[in-house]
C-alpha cells in the first residue's frame, strides 16, 4: 500500500536522523584525553642491554610508526635505580631466577616504601628452579622464557605476550593509553574492545526484547535499539582508532571508519534489528544479530586500522557468520535468564 510504504520510509528516515543526532552529541573528549595521557614505565636490570631489549619488545606490533613523540619507557641499571628517589607509573625489574637477588629484593622493598607498583620479570632458563621468588611479594611476577639449552636467547614472541598481559593486568595505566603509546598492546586492546562492545550490545538487545513483549512499545523500542547499538559501535570504532595510534580528531576519523564498513552492511544491520517488530518472536535473533553485527564491524575496523586494508564483502560476511554461531548460543543463555511471565488464569 502506498500510504504504508511512505509511512515506513518516514519512520526509517526518522530513525536514521535520530542516530545521526545522537552520534553528533557524543562527547569523546574524555576518551581522547585518556588515550593521550602520557605515562612512563621504568625498566631496571643489572644487565642494561637485556632491559633495553625487553623494553623494545613493547614497540613491536601493528602500526609501530604511529607512536606519540612522548617516550613511554625508560631503561636504567639496578645500581642507578637504587640511588633514585622516584620512578614512573610502573617499575619493571628484570633479573634471572637462579642468581643471588639480594640487591633486587632491596630494590623491590624500596619501591614498596615509595608506593610505586612493581613487576618482576624472571628470565627463566630451561630447568631453572624458583629459588627466591617468594621473597618478592607483594610485587607481581612473570617468567620470560628463553630458547635452547643455554638459556641466553629470549623467546621474544612468548616474552611479549607474557609481558603485555602482565602490564594490562596491573591496570596502572589506562588501556587506551597503553595501546596508543606501545604497539605491542594494540591488538589485545582492540580485541578486548570488540568483545566487550559485542557482549554489551547483545545484553542490551536481550533486555529491550523483554519490554517488546508489549506490542504497543515495539516500534519506539526498536528505533531506540538502532540508536543505542549504533552509538556503541561508533564509540567502539573510535576507541579502536585511538588504541591503534590513528588521529584523535573524531570528526576527521569517523567518516573514514564508516567507509571501511560500508553503508550497505550498516543498513542491513539496521534492517535486521527490525525483526523485533514481531513481539516476542524477534528476541532471540535480535540479540544474536546485535552481537554478531558488532563483532563483524569491530573486525573490519581493526583490520583497516592495523593494515590499511578493508575487509571485502565476502570477508565481512564470513566474520559476521562466524560470530553469529557463537552469538546464538550466547543469546539463548541470556534469554534463559529472563524473568518468566506468569500465565493468566483461564
Amino acid at each position: 500500500m502506498p500510504g504504508r510504504s511512505a509511512s515506513g520510509s518516514f519512520s526509517s528516515l526518522g530513525a536514521l536522523k535520530s542516530i545521526a543526532d545522537v552520534l553528533g552529541e557524543v562527547d569523546v573528549r574524555p576518551l581522547r584525553e585518556a588515550a593521550e595521557q602520557p605515562f612512563l614505565i621504568s625498566f631496571i636490570s643489572r644487565d642494561a642491554p637485556l632491559a633495553q631489549h625487553v623494553a623494545s619488545l613493547l614497540y613491536r606490533g601493528p602500526r609501530p610508526h604511529d607512536i606519540p613523540s612522548v617516550r613511554a619507557v625508560e631503561v636504567s641499571t639496578l645500581e642507578e635505580a637504587l640511588a633514585r628517589p622516584a620512578f614512573g607509573r610502573l617499575a619493571i625489574l628484570i633479573t634471572r631466577e637462579d642468581r643471588d637477588n639480594a640487591a633486587e629484593v632491596q630494590f623491590v622493598r624500596q619501591l614498596e616504601r615509595a608506593n610505586t607498583p612493581a613487576l618482576v620479570c624472571f628470565v627463566q632458563s630451561p630447568g631453572a628452579l624458583p629459588l627466591l621468588r617468594q621473597q618478592w611479594l607483594p610485587a607481581a611476577s612473570v617468567s620470560l622464557h628463553t630458547l635452547g639449552d643455554a638459556g641466553h636467547t629470549l623467546d621474544d614472541d612468548r616474552a611479549t605476550r607474557q609481558l603485555t598481559a602482565a602490564i594490562r593486568a596491573a591496570k596502572i595505566v589506562d588501556a587506551l593509553a597503553l595501546a596508543r603509546h606501545l604497539p605491542a598492546l594494540r591488538e589485545q586492546t582492540a580485541r578486548s574492545l570488540i568483545e566487550e562492545t559485542a557482549i554489551a550490545n547483545a545484553v542490551y538487545s536481550a533486555s529491550t526484547g523483554l519490554a517488546e513483549l508489549v506490542p504497543i512499545a515495539t516500534l519506539p523500542l526498536n528505533v531506540a535499539d538502532m540508536v543505542v547499538l549504533t552509538k556503541n559501535q561508533a564509540i567502539m570504532a573510535y576507541k579502536i582508532a585511538l588504541a591503534m595510534g590513528l588521529t584523535a580528531d573524531f570528526k576527521h576519523i569517523m567518516p573514514q571508519l564508516a567507509a571501511v564498513v560500508g553503508s550497505g552492511f550498516v543498513f542491513r544491520q539496521l534492517a535486521r534489528t527490525l525483526v523485533g517488530l514481531v513481539p516476542g518472536w524477534g528476541m532471540l535473533p535480535k540479540t544474536a544479530i546485535a552481537f554478531a553485527g558488532t563483532f563483524a564491524i569491530g573486525e573490519a575496523i581493526y583490520r583497516w586500522c592495523a593494515t590499511g586494508e578493508r575487509l571485502s564483502e565476502d570477508e565481512l560476511r564470513q566474520a559476521y557468520q562466524s560470530a553469529l554461531v557463537r552469538a546464538r548460543n550466547m543469546a539463548q543463555t541470556l534469554l534463559k535468564k529472563r524473568p518468566q511471565r506468569k500465565r493468566r488464569s483461564a
